[in-house]
């Protein structure tokens, strides 16, 4: 068996002949295998094999001698002879699908064109012709059109590969070169008597094959080479630290009548929960994607990435989402439709900005403690709207801190005059009363309108400057809804005040 030997190309090729190798002027029959070996799925409009014709060394069919292939799986793929020698092979869809190893996944062209998924590769049989009657080796020209990115871009690769005929009395047969065969390796490192095609990533086996003492063998596999070895005629290559499904290739060189024969074996083998360290891939669409690996307190299996994970557009959970070690951090803005609740605490060191607050306990800012109540005066008043402001304690910090939390407020000028006016919005009314002398007092008064013509007094607020002067003292606060109707007024003297406005309901 041959793997493809010049030139580079998307799909894997390999060849076996019968005899192996062919015997000049006797019957021959060729296999063409092609698979796709690598980590991304491959598209392809033909497969285009040109066999040497002629009477030289370098030919492989007689001139005038024609071939009768045949295509497996002959459901997906036709093939015929369409000069002599030249072979084309085309999907019956208009494009076959040469997925990566793997779980088969479904592939969809951008151009809309259907497509044949291949999952079992393509076989390639050319049988009912005899090499021709000189040794050498002829050149298989295999030309490929495919396509790695769904079909956006076409591109055309070719490859060579080789076949080598001697005369009938020095052909080797495959009883002296070949039964490359990978087995499982018992306790001890022998190989076990059954081949093995499906492994356990990171279990041990072992590579045999046969080859003439003389012979000098290359060992080629999973990014790695051994090699030359020589002086045994039955090898047991010991192989470990498959972690991916491996294609093994062995190059057996020997010497013959002066000349030097080249022979190449092949085979492969799967790995159960394969590791790729990098993939990359253009357009994935899968069905479904398990893990067979630990579960989580609720049973389910986990799928673990070591790693970051990018993802270009949304992503949508339909389940829990945990951050790591009971932390889970966004980087932007975190937006909830619906509700968003916190069993424990929420800390929040920007702004936080909400239409609606409620607290069952306690309500932390930065400068900002909530304990007890929020109003100073009555609470009962008619008019209000009910549940505009919610607050479980007492509302305790200075103007400034307010500003942080609420916002710049409107200072009202002129306002302890007793003059009526109109709440602009829902927000709240704060006063404060700064001392000035001492032992004088002063109070402030906020009446709000209940029916007609009638204000009742709702808050008050009252210091006694004391000894202390130059101190911000007493405050009154009072929520006040949109349309509101209200009037400040004050009492005795020695003192300042400030009357502030804070928008902080919508409205």
């Amino acid at each position: 068996m041959s793997t493809h030997f010049g030139g580079t190309s998307r799909l894997t090729y390999s060849l076996a002949t019968v005899p192996a190798p062919l015997a000049t002027d006797e019957p021959a029959h060729i296999d063409i295998v092609v698979s796709n070996s690598g980590t991304e799925a491959v598209l392809c409009k033909q497969i285009l094999v040109v066999l040497p014709t002629g009477d030289l060394a370098q030919d492989l069919v007689p001139a005038g001698h024609r071939v009768v292939p045949t295509v497996e799986p002959s459901g997906q793929w036709t093939v015929d002879e369409i000069e002599s020698g030249v072979l084309l092979t085309l999907p019956q869809d208009d494009m076959a699908a040469f997925t990566a190893g793997g779980t088969p996944l479904t592939v969809r062209p951008v151009s809309g064109e259907s497509v044949s998924l291949t999952t079992h590769g393509l076989l390639l049989r050319l049988k009912d012709f005899k090499a021709n009657g000189l040794a050498g080796t002829a050149l298989l020209r295999v030309r490929e059109t495919v396509s790695v990115d769904n079909g956006q871009t076409w591109e055309t690769n070719q490859v060579t590969l080789p076949v080598a005929k001697y005369p009938a009395v020095e052909a080797l047969t495959a009883d002296v070169v070949g039964d490359l065969v990978l087995r499982e390796a018992d306790i001890n490192g022998n190989p076990g008597s059954v081949p093995v095609t499906l492994l356990a990533s990171g279990q041990k086996a072992v590579l045999t094959w046969t080859a003439p003492s003389d012979a000098i063998c290359d060992v080629y596999f999973d990014g790695r080479h051994a090699g030359p070895l020589a002086g045994q005629e039955k090898w047991q290559f010991p192989v470990t630290g498959l972690t991916r499904d491996t294609h093994f290739h062995v190059q057996v060189a020997l010497k013959r009548s002066g000349d030097t024969i080249t022979q190449h074996l092949s085979t492969a083998v799967a790995v159960a929960k394969p590791v790729l360290e990098q993939l990359t891939v253009t357009q994935l669409t899968a069905v479904k994607i398990t893990s067979g690996g630990r579960t989580n307190n609720d049973g389910h299996q986990l799928l673990t990435i070591e790693g970051a994970v990018e993802v270009d557009k949304e992503s949508h959970f339909y389940g829990n989402v945990y951050g790591g070690n009971g932390t889970l951090i966004v980087g932007d803005a975190v937006v909830a439709k619906k509700s968003l609740s916190a069993e424990e605490q929420v800390t929040v060191t920007g702004s936080l900005t909400a239409q609606t607050v409620k607290a069952r306990d306690e309500v932390l800012g930065k400068k900002l403690a909530v304990t007890e109540k929020a109003l100073v005066g009555s609470t009962n008043f008619s008019g209000m709207d009910n549940g505009d402001l919610w607050i479980s304690g007492k509302f305790s910090a200075n103007r400034a801190d307010l500003n942080t939390l609420l916002g710049t407020p409107d200072k009202l000028t002129g306002a302890f005059n007793g003059t009526e006016r109109t709440a602009p919005s829902h927000g709240l009314l704060l006063l404060w009363i700064k001392t000035v002398g001492h032992h004088a007092t002063r109070t402030v008064y906020v009446d709000i309108n209940t029916s007609g013509e009638n204000f009742e007094t709702v808050a008050a607020a009252s210091i006694d400057y004391g000894n202390a002067p130059d101190v911000w003292g007493a405050s009154a606060t009072v929520p006040l809804r949109k349309g509101q109707r209200y009037k400040i007024w004050q009492e005795g003297e020695g003192g300042t005040t400030d009357a502030y406005f804070f928008p902080v309901l919508s409205g």
